[in-house]
C-alpha cells in the first residue's frame, strides 16, 4: 500500500469516529493524502505557537479582538494569499500553509479559525461561491476578514465587490450565503478544491483519492457515485466506470440523469473510449466565457435539432449527443448535462444552459446547477 492509499485509509478510520468533525484535524488528516510525508506534529506545534502569540496579544485590554488577530497574524506573520501558485495541491494543505503562511482562502480560513479558537476567539469559516472568508462574534458586527487578502475585513457589499472582481461581473448575494458553515462542509470544500487540482493535472488516481475521503465524509451521497464514474472514464476503465454511472442515474433521478444516460450510451458506442477528454481544462474569464458561448450556443443548436428529428431512433439520438459532447469538450467547455455546459473561471463555474439566451449564471465548484446565482 502506499503512502497515499494510507493517508485515505487513516482518513476514513478518522471520519467514521467523528458525528461533527473536528476541522484542524480534519484538515491535517488531507495535508497527508497531499502529502504523505508531511510533518503533521509540526504543524500542530505550530498552531498553538500562533495561539500563544494571539493569546499574549489579546490581553493588551487597549486593542479589540479582530485587531489583535489581524496584527498577530497579518502584519506580523505575514499570512496572505498565494496568488502566483494558487491552485497548487499544496495549497489545499493546511500544513503546507501553517508552514510558508501562503495558500488559498479555505486553507488559511482554517489555519485562522484554529489559531483564534485556541486563543478564545469567536470565529466561523463561511464558504462563498468561489471564496472563503472568516466571520463571527469576535469580530465587528457585520464584517467579515478575508485571510487571502492579509486580514482585510469587509462588509456584505465589500465582499461582494470582492467576488465581483472574482467572476467578472457584480453580484448580489443572499443573505443565507453569509451564514456559517459546519467543519463537515468545510472539509468537503477543501476536498473539491484538491480533487479539481489534481485533475487539471491529469493526475486521476490522486483526484480520485480526494474523492475517496469525501465519500467518507458523505457516506451514502450519490454526487460521489458520478463523480467516481468520471474519474474512472478519464482513467480509461470504462467498465467500472460505466457501471458506476448506471448505478447513478438508477438511483438519483436527478437533474443530469438524461445527460448521464445519454454520456453511458455515448461510452458504449465507442467501444472502450474514455467519452471524456483527458485534456488539461480550459479556464475562462467572463470575457472569454462569454466570446465562446455563441459557438457553443450555435453547436448546441445543431444538436438538439437534430436530436429532435430523430426522435424514437435510440441509435440516432445517442450518436448526435455523443457528437456535441466532442465539440463541446474540445473547446475547453465542461458538459455538466444534457445541453448543459459550465465554463471553469479557476473559482467556480460560469452556467449555460440551452435554451438561455446570455451567459447569466455562476456557482461554485461544490453547489452545482441547483445552486445557480445571477451574474448582474
Amino acid at each position: 500500500m502506499s503512502g497515499r492509499e494510507s493517508a485515505v485509509e487513516r482518513f476514513r478510520a478518522w471520519a467514521s469516529g467523528e458525528a461533527e468533525p473536528d476541522l484542524f484535524e480534519g484538515a491535517l488528516a488531507i495535508s497527508a493524502v497531499v502529502d504523505p510525508m508531511e510533518d503533521l506534529s509540526a504543524a500542530r506545534q505550530r498552531v498553538e505557537e500562533l495561539a500563544e502569540k494571539l493569546r499574549r496579544a489579546l490581553g493588551d485590554a487597549a486593542l479589540a479582538p479582530h485587531e489583535v488577530l489581524r496584527r498577530v497574524l497579518f502584519d506580523e506573520e505575514g499570512f496572505r494569499g498565494d496568488s502566483e501558485n494558487y491552485d497548487q495541491p499544496a495549497n489545499s494543505s493546511v500544513a503546507h500553509v501553517l508552514a510558508t503562511r501562503r495558500g488559498m482562502p479555505i486553507t488559511l480560513s482554517i489555519a485562522v479559525l484554529e489559531a483564534g479558537r485556541r486563543a478564545g476567539l469567536s470565529l466561523t469559516g463561511i464558504g462563498l461561491p468561489g471564496h472563503f472568508v472568516v466571520g463571527g462574534d469576535s469580530l465587528p458586527s457585520g464584517q467579515y476578514l478575508d485571510p487571502f487578502d492579509g486580514g482585510e475585513l469587509r462588509d456584505a457589499s465589500g465582499v461582494e465587490g470582492r467576488l465581483a472582481g472574482i467572476f467578472g461581473s457584480a453580484l448580489e448575494l443572499p443573505e443565507e450565503a453569509f451564514l456559517p458553515d459546519s467543519s463537515r462542509s468545510i472539509l468537503l470544500r477543501v476536498l473539491s478544491n484538491l480533487r479539481r487540482s489534481w485533475e487539471k493535472r491529469g493526475s486521476f488516481e490522486e483526484a480520485l483519492a480526494a474523492l475517496e475521503c469525501a465519500e467518507a465524509l458523505v457516506p451514502g451521497d450519490l454526487s460521489a457515485l458520478r463523480e467516481r464514474g468520471l474519474l474512472l472514464l478519464r482513467l480509461g476503465r470504462t467498465g467500472e466506470a460505466v457501471s458506476l454511472l448506471e448505478d447513478y442515474v438508477a438511483r438519483s433521478g436527478g437533474e443530469d440523469s438524461e445527460g448521464i444516460t445519454k454520456l453511458i450510451a455515448v461510452v458504449k458506442d465507442r467501444s472502450g473510449g474514455s467519452g471524456v477528454p483527458s485534456e488539461e481544462k480550459k479556464i475562462f474569464t467572463l470575457g472569454e466565457a462569454r466570446e465562446a458561448l455563441p459557438r457553443v450556443r450555435e453547436i448546441t443548436e445543431e444538436a438538439v435539432a437534430s436530436y429532435e428529428s430523430a426522435a424514437g431512433v435510440e441509435d440516432q439520438q445517442q450518436e448526435i449527443v455523443g457528437r456535441w459532447v466532442r465539440r463541446i469538450t474540445a473547446l475547453g467547455v465542461e458538459v455538466k448535462g444534457l445541453w448543459l455546459v459550465d465554463f471553469d473561471s479557476g473559482a467556480g463555474y460560469y452556467c449555460w444552459k440551452y435554451p438561455e439566451p446570455a451567459l447569466e449564471y455562476f456557482h461554485g465548484y461544490e453547489e452545482g446547477f441547483a445552486g445557480r446565482l445571477p451574474l448582474q
